[in-house]
Order: C-alpha cells, then sequence, then structure tokens
C-alpha cells in the first residue's frame, strides 16, 4: 500500500509542476500577445500620422503656406510613437529571449555575441548599455528644436521616402 500512496504522492507533484510550467507559458503567451497588439496599434497610429504629415506638407508647398509649426507637431507625435514602438518590440524579444541589434534592429537570441545580419558586436557588460542609453537621453535633451523650414524639408524627404516605398 506505500508504493500505491508513494505513486500517488508523485503523480500529484509531477501535476503540480505541470500546472506551474503551464501557467508560466500561458502568461509569456498572453503577455507577447498584448504586446503584438499594441506594436500593432501604434504602427496603425504612425501611418495615419505620415498621412497628415503628407496632407500638410503636400498643402504647405503646393499653397505656399507657412504650416510648419503643424508639421513640426506632427513629426514629434510620429517620433514619441516611434519611441513606443521601440519599448514594446523590446519587451517582445525579452518575453522571446532575443534581444535587438542596434544597428540593424535584427532580433537575435540573447546569447548571442554578434548580429548575423551587420556583424554587429554585441557589449556583454549591461553597464555599457545602460551608458549609451543615459548619453541618447542626453542628446535628446541637449539637441535644440529644429528651425521650421529643417523641419519641412525633412518632412518633404519623410513624404518622398513613403511614396518611394509605395511604388
Amino acid at each position: 500500500m506505500k508504493n500505491f500512496d508513494t505513486i500517488i504522492d508523485d503523480v500529484k507533484v509531477n501535476a503540480k509542476n505541470a500546472a506551474t510550467v503551464l501557467s508560466q507559458k500561458a502568461a509569456m503567451i498572453y503577455d507577447a500577445s498584448k504586446h503584438r497588439i499594441s506594436a500593432e496599434t501604434i504602427k496603425r497610429n504612425i501611418g495615419k500620422k505620415l498621412i497628415e504629415l503628407g496632407k500638410l506638407t503636400y498643402k504647405a508647398t503646393t499653397q505656399n503656406i507657412d504650416l510648419s509649426e503643424d508639421i513640426a507637431k506632427v513629426v514629434e507625435e510620429i517620433s514619441e510613437l516611434k519611441q513606443e514602438l521601440s519599448i514594446i518590440v523590446a519587451q517582445l524579444a525579452a518575453i522571446k529571449n532575443q534581444k535587438i541589434c542596434p544597428e540593424c534592429e535584427n532580433k537575435v537570441t540573447k546569447e548571442s555575441s554578434f548580429c548575423n545580419i551587420c556583424g554587429h558586436k554585441f557589449e556583454d557588460e549591461p553597464e555599457a548599455i545602460e551608458e549609451a542609453a543615459e548619453e541618447a537621453a542626453e542628446k535628446k535633451a541637449d539637441a535644440p528644436a529644429g528651425k521650421p523650414d529643417d523641419i519641412v524639408v525633412a518632412a518633404k524627404e519623410a513624404v518622398e521616402e513613403i511614396s518611394e516605398d509605395a511604388e
């Protein structure tokens, strides 16, 4: 009878372990799905903003009116959306045990030392990554706001690039 009780206890322990692993996998799949949905929503919003930017740029160019403030606002909104998207993509990669190449945005396994697309060497030290993030934040904070004319030129270039991609 002791063998039967031991077997039943083993089955209970194995069932609990399996349920725990299954629960963790389900949570991971749920989180990944939420991140994918968020990423797609942000991509759609970026697309809408790019269309808005194109319309403003076209109107400014064809009617020879100054819409640089409106264009700058839309460009800023697009930049913010792209930052949100990059955060979500990084979180999704982390869930999948991946990292993203800072050079070409290729996804590679966390254990990779080099990007298999562009050859970028990944730093092993987390401190180097934190320092790079801090430097980027400081540069953005110190960077002067673009002149309205620069923003219009950048917007026109973005519209041309989108048009070329669409063709």
